[in-house]
């Protein structure tokens, strides 16, 4: 009886034991302060090395740098989602992104900070290995990577080796006001735990500090999803290659909402040639025929097209070596996003390049009217002064012509006035001598032949005249 309670007590002394280490394990796992929040992120310090690189391998593979800036940081699932300075990424995938590059393996280990991708591509003609690190503290994250692509052709093999590395820093962490200090950091991870029963210090610091605000962007609580951006909007892809696509979900006010679309593709003719999972990695089947095929993302109901272009290796190797495509098979040099409206109409693909050319035209088209209506104006303005000369000089010249008509009908007048006034006035004058001196002519009273009154005879007879009487 007396071992039977001897070991029943000392059964239950080493549960109570194995409870408190169960415990304080993970009171401690929990007491870590969250990764969420606004960070700052540097750009992505890259290096490449090239071994044997010859023309028959084709073009060198061109960096995948990054731009630094500030980034929204989401911690989910034993993962970290990364929004900003150029691209959305994640912990559970590699940085460097290629056509048919895909994940092989992936853990993650330390509590939730530190994670490791390993990423590989594998054909006749190229074999790429991608791995990626990511290790955190509670106020810096840095991420590491090393890739090796090797291209076979004319019996030579090249090789080009790069390392990536990119760092993040805490600005402010979701819930706080402002990221710690790094003295106090530091201070507080080489304190050794205390074995009392007071509450964490981070509990502590929360119940003694005031209400935290806000953060100035407003990202301290997600709203409902507003907007779905996927990248690229167009992949150029050759038979048997895979390639994962990277969406973002944001709110209304352009907080990121941690919500992953569903992906499903248009039917078509090359349908049935590829598939894509739930993480939005599509895979072309071997032997599929050069086309178009789309995918669509959808959230909420509300879907965002993104196409697949297939096409031959001898035609995808055409493009990159005339530049068309760039290395990861994307178009155009600046990003293209397809963006959706969730809760929408319908989504829309915005090629940003081309809306800046269609803004672009559509300003030079909107001059060009405005300056050819104001041609229009200042013509018809030039022509008014004209046609009113033109009116003024025929209106001086009829009155001209009226005045000259009027004179010439005047003058035409006169003259008749005068001709009817000349023979009234010779016959008085003709008169007054006949009746002051007698007849004004002679007559032959014989032959009846005239004479004047000088003549006294009639030339004819002898016969002498007599007067005239009229």
């Amino acid at each position: 009886m007396r071992c039977t309670r001897s070991f029943a007590r000392r059964s239950l002394v080493a549960l109570a034991l194995a409870t408190t280490t169960a415990c304080s394990a993970s009171a401690s796992a929990q007491g870590k302060p969250t990764l969420s929040g606004s960070w700052s992120a540097s750009s992505v310090s890259e290096s490449w090395s090239f071994d044997g690189w010859v023309d028959a391998c084709g073009p060198k593979p061109r960096g995948q740098g990054g731009g630094g800036g500030s980034v929204q940081i989401r911690e989910q699932g034993g993962e970290l989602s990364i929004v900003g300075a150029g691209r959305a990424w994640s912990t559970a995938e590699c940085w460097e992104q290629a056509p048919g590059l895909g994940r092989v393996s992936h853990s993650q280990s330390g509590g939730g900070r530190f994670w490791r991708t390993r990423c590989s591509l594998s054909n006749e003609k190229e074999r790429i290995t991608v791995t990626t690190t990511v290790s955190a503290t509670d106020t810096s994250i840095a991420m590491q990577e090393t890739s090796e692509h090797k291209v076979t052709a004319e019996g030579v093999t090249c090789t080009a080796t790069a390392s990536r590395s990119r760092s993040f820093g805490l600005v402010k962490r979701d819930g706080e006001e402002a990221a710690p200090s790094a003295s106090a950091s530091a201070s507080a991870s080489a304190a050794p735990p205390s074995p009392s029963a007071s509450p964490p210090p981070s509990a502590a610091a929360s119940a003694a500090a005031p209400a935290p605000k806000a953060p100035l962007n407003g990202c301290k609580v997600a709203g409902d999803p507003a907007r779905l951006e996927v990248v690229p909007a167009k992949k150029t892809l050759r038979p048997g290659d895979r390639f994962s696509f990277r969406t973002v979900v944001t709110d209304s006010e352009g907080c990121a909402v941690w919500v992953k679309p569903t992906w499903t593709v248009t039917p078509g003719p090359l349908a049935a040639k590829v598939t894509v999972d739930g993480s939005g990695t599509v895979t072309v089947a071997e032997g599929a025929e050069e086309g178009r095929v789309e995918l669509v993302a959808t959230v909420s109901g509300k879907g965002v097209p993104v196409a697949v272009e297939i096409t031959s290796p001898t035609k995808y190797d055409a493009l990159l070596s005339a530049g068309t495509l760039d290395p990861q098979g994307e178009q155009g040099a600046v990003v293209v996003i397809a963006t959706g409206a969730v809760g929408g109409r319908k989504g829309v693909a915005d090629d940003v390049g081309r809306e800046r050319k269609q803004t672009f035209v559509a300003i030079v088209i909107g001059l060009a009217f405005a300056l050819g209506f104001a041609g229009l104006v200042l013509m018809r303005r030039g022509r008014r002064p004209a046609e009113t000369d033109a009116e003024t000089d025929a209106e001086t010249e009829a009155e001209r012509n009226e005045e000259a008509q009027a004179e010439a009908e005047a003058e035409a007048g006169a003259e008749d006035e005068a001709n009817a006034e000349a023979p009234k006035a010779q016959a008085p004058a003709r008169s007054s001598p006949t009746r002051a001196g007698g007849p004004a002519g002679k007559v032959c009273p014989t032959c009846g032949e005239r004479y004047g009154a000088e003549a006294q005879f009639c030339g004819a007879d002898g016969t002498t005249l007599v007067p005239l009487n009229r």
